[in-house]
């Protein structure tokens, strides 16, 4: 600053000093210069904004996004241009989501339905066991008269002749060995003897216990312990022990029989048996030998609350039954099936066959049958809605390997089944149920804290946000249908929603939506197709002029909610929302083939809250900032316009040089205290500065008083605020020629006095048209009189 005042003087000394060495003078005693009539101007600065660039829908969009709670649903905000005109209002469309609501009826409840049972074959361990049919023999002794050692042999052999097996491991059982002479024996004979079990090598298993049999064993067989023994279809027997008395040379001839006794078989090999031969397996008379009865469901339980009726027109059941692990040569066989739904799904006997099977994966099923399913009616309401299976498997073995569980002993065989409808001809179902009833209640917190919101494209304008009335916002209410013709007609027979937020402080609530069936008509489901995004340009502005048309939306807020909600300028602002199930006119729905089929992709309904908000308000004079200067002089107070119009124009960092920049442009308390010897020159101060103001459709009708004020001087000014949408061609002028005025403003450092504007609170529409622009340019003024000494010989001879 300092060579900026410097530059005058110089630039006048310059040209008196050319003038007086031009000419023939003597020296003299001293030079000064006039500065009559020398003015020095700097720019003020200028700065203007169309709102359209600082309201954008895409600077709205982040700052809703700002303002959001972690959690929250996306905002989106367009800009609204139905007229395309840009001298009409500006507008807003803000969509928020507020449900949606998932529809119980999807293909995945008839698609893919399964049934598992497990059926114990109860008795195939002890039938295997009942079924050994073991060779009678005989067995010679001689008696001695005499105590003697019954004479060693290898044993006489004896065949198990059914059923034909390889092998079979207990895992506990006995036989039972009755041996018993077949003439009388000699009174005073004894034959302590017991049973050794062998091989058919003749390789000791197990034995029994030893006691006198000469006179047979009568009702007391001798019990042979066959605990982990493998017992094979040849094998030998015989007898160890002493015997006494009775008459030398003479033969008896003892029969030996073995039966098998509480068998609990481990494992059986080579095993080969008829049905017939199994025996019973499931203790039911009705059921064959060989065979077991079950029955099971194919579990509807995903379509019961909803479906009616539904007619197939391509499908298959399939009912398979596999192999248990460590199982081999077994054949068996379904009997006797049946499925059945009350009046609805049958499917008999004759109508399954074979599934086909590549020859690796037949050895995995005991059997594998599918039906055809086609013009079947499923009714699930008839009978609880599950679809009845029931047969009898029939098993038969062949050079078959057997494994049984030692811990349960009875085997247990898995029964499965799949029933896959491709596709569906027809469909009926309840539209009360289709609705889960957790969907129907609950809160959306939408995180949005309006004041906030309103701080980030005003600036620190509390007055200004706390006095704005907004008018003509509107709701739309969308419950968007999944796009199937038949939904026309659908509605929620009741719907509520309410805002719940805090203002002030002071918690609130607020109806926005309120219908039901017997009054207004409830929240009708629409076939609305229109997506927004698709609509919306790389500005997000939206020309569409049917959006809003009621054959899209279905239910419009109560009248001046919305303005009133935002009025209450809202912070935590959550939608509380209350819905019943849909209804119609029969409470059923009927669904094509095809209608089915959307239904697989498009699976819910959209509900969403679509904001009309136009730029239009009335400014109201309830609160002064701060309120202890409350004056309800019927004027809206911007306490900082220079401040105001820098955080709109910034992105919101402001340099601290900008905050105490001097209106002298003196850039620092040096530079302060070499122009203060200036002062004396300076007749006066001038502040020129024009605006232009096309903030509203008719900005004449917006009055708008202005004042400059510094609180470290006390100077206070009025300005003339235009409302042209052109900067006039004359500036207005704040003149300062009182000399203390004068004197103060060069004693303060810095002179940055405060520029307010009051704006009239008449009550009265303003709108914001889309080419709403505000503009501010000026320039200061400080014009010079009077001399300066620029050279002295006294100072210099000093």
């Amino acid at each position: 600053m300092k060579q900026k005042w410097q530059f005058f003087l110089v630039l006048g000394g310059l040209f008196a000093g050319f003038n007086f060495f031009s000419c023939d003078l003597e020296t003299p005693e001293r030079i000064s210069i006039k500065t009559s009539g020398t003015n020095y101007e700097f720019p003020l600065g200028s700065g203007s904004f169309l709102i359209r660039d600082k309201m954008s829908a895409s600077e709205l969009r982040k700052n809703f996004s700002e303002n959001l709670s972690e959690g929250s649903e996306e905002i989106k905000v367009y800009d609204y241009n139905p007229t395309q005109r840009d001298d009409d209002v500006l507008q807003y469309l803000i969509k928020y989501p507020i449900k949606e609501v998932s529809l119980g009826l999807s293909a995945d409840g008839t698609n893919d339905m399964n049934f598992s049972t497990k059926i114990e074959i109860s008795n195939l361990n002890e039938n295997i066991g009942q079924a050994l049919k073991i060779e009678e023999k005989s067995y010679t002794i001689i008696e001695t008269g005499i105590e003697s050692v019954i004479p060693e042999n290898k044993g006489i052999p004896f065949n198990i002749t059914a059923p034909t097996f390889s092998g079979i491991k207990l895992s506990a059982g006995s036989f039972k060995i009755s041996v018993n002479p077949e003439e009388t024996v000699s009174e005073d004979f004894e034959l302590n003897a017991k049973v050794i079990l062998c091989d058919g090598s003749g390789n000791e298993i197990a034995s029994s216990e030893e006691r006198n049999i000469a006179s047979g064993t009568g009702n007391s067989p001798l019990v042979l312990d066959l605990s982990g023994k493998i017992l094979q279809p040849e094998m030998r027997f015989k007898l160890s022990g002493t015997m006494r008395g009775g008459t030398a040379g003479t033969v008896h001839s003892f029969k030996v029989s073995m039966q098998a006794d509480s068998f609990k078989i481990q494992q059986v090999t080579g095993l080969t048996m008829a049905a017939e031969e199994i025996g019973d397996l499931d203790s039911n008379p009705e059921t064959p030998d060989g065979c077991v009865s079950f029955e099971s469901d194919f579990d509807f339980s995903g379509v019961n609350d909803y479906l009616i009726s539904a007619e197939i027109e391509s499908g298959k059941m399939n009912v398979f039954s596999t192999i248990p692990e460590g199982w081999s040569g077994i054949t068996a066989g379904i009997e006797n099936i049946n499925v059945s739904q009350g009046e609805g799904f049958k499917v008999s006997e004759n109508e399954f066959s074979d599934e086909t099977l590549s020859a690796e994966e037949s050895t995995k099923y005991l059997f594998n049958k599918t039906a055809v399913l086609e013009n079947q009616t499923i009714k699930p309401s008839n009978v609880a809605g599950n679809v009845k299976v029931s047969g009898q498997v029939s098993v038969s073995f062949e050079n078959a390997t057997l494994v049984f569980d030692e811990a349960t002993v009875n085997p247990e065989v898995e029964i499965g089944g799949s029933c896959k409808i491709d596709k569906i001809k027809s469909l009926k179902v309840n539209i009360s149920a289709l609705s889960e009833a957790s969907d129907l209640t609950g809160e959306v917190d939408t995180g949005l804290n309006f004041s906030n919101l309103l701080k980030d494209n005003l600036g620190d304008a509390s007055d200004l946000i706390k006095n704005i009335k907004f008018s003509g916002v509107e709701g739309y209410v969308f419950a968007i249908q999944p796009g199937i013709e038949v939904f026309n007609g659908v509605k929620y027979s009741n719907c509520k929603l309410e805002a719940v937020y805090e203002t002030d402080g002071i918690s609130k609530t607020s109806v926005l939506v309120n219908v039901n069936g017997n009054g207004n008509g409830g929240l009708s489901l629409k076939e609305t197709k229109i997506d927004l995004d698709a609509l919306a340009d790389e500005n997000y502005m939206i020309t569409d002029k049917s959006i809003l048309s009621p054959e899209n939306y279905s239910v419009k807020t109560e009248d001046s909610a919305v303005c009133n909600l935002l009025n209450d300028m809202p912070d935590s602002l959550k939608i509380k929302y209350e819905l019943s199930g849909f209804s119609n006119a029969t409470n059923e729905l009927e669904l094509t083939g095809e209608d089915f089929e959307k239904l697989t992709e498009l699976k819910s309904v959209q509900i969403f809250i679509l904001l009309k908000v136009p730029l239009q308000f009335t400014l109201t004079d309830k609160f002064d900032y701060p309120v202890a200067e409350s004056v309800n002089d019927g004027y809206i107070k911007i306490s900082d316009v220079k401040k105001l119009v820098e955080s709109i124009n910034s992105d919101g960092e402001e340099e601290e040089n900008e905050k105490n920049e001097d209106l002298l442009k003196r850039d620092s308390q040096e530079d302060f205290e070499d122009v203060k010897k200036y002062l004396d020159l300076v007749e006066s101060v001038s502040i020129f500065y024009k605006t232009k103001n096309s903030i509203t459709k008719n900005s004449t009708e917006l009055e708008i008083r202005g004042t400059m004020d510094d609180l470290l001087t006390g100077i206070h000014k009025d300005l003339t605020i235009d409302s042209t949408p052109d900067y006039p061609d004359e500036y207005k002028e704040i003149e300062i020629t009182d000399r203390e005025d004068l004197k103060k403003i060069f004693n303060t450092y810095p002179f940055n006095p405060i520029f307010q504007v009051s704006i009239q609170a008449d009550g009265e529409l303003k709108e914001i048209p889309r080419n709403a622009e505000f503009g501010i340019t000026g320039y200061v003024r400080i014009c010079l009189n009077g001399e300066v000494e620029i050279w002295s010989k006294n100072k210099e001879n000093e």
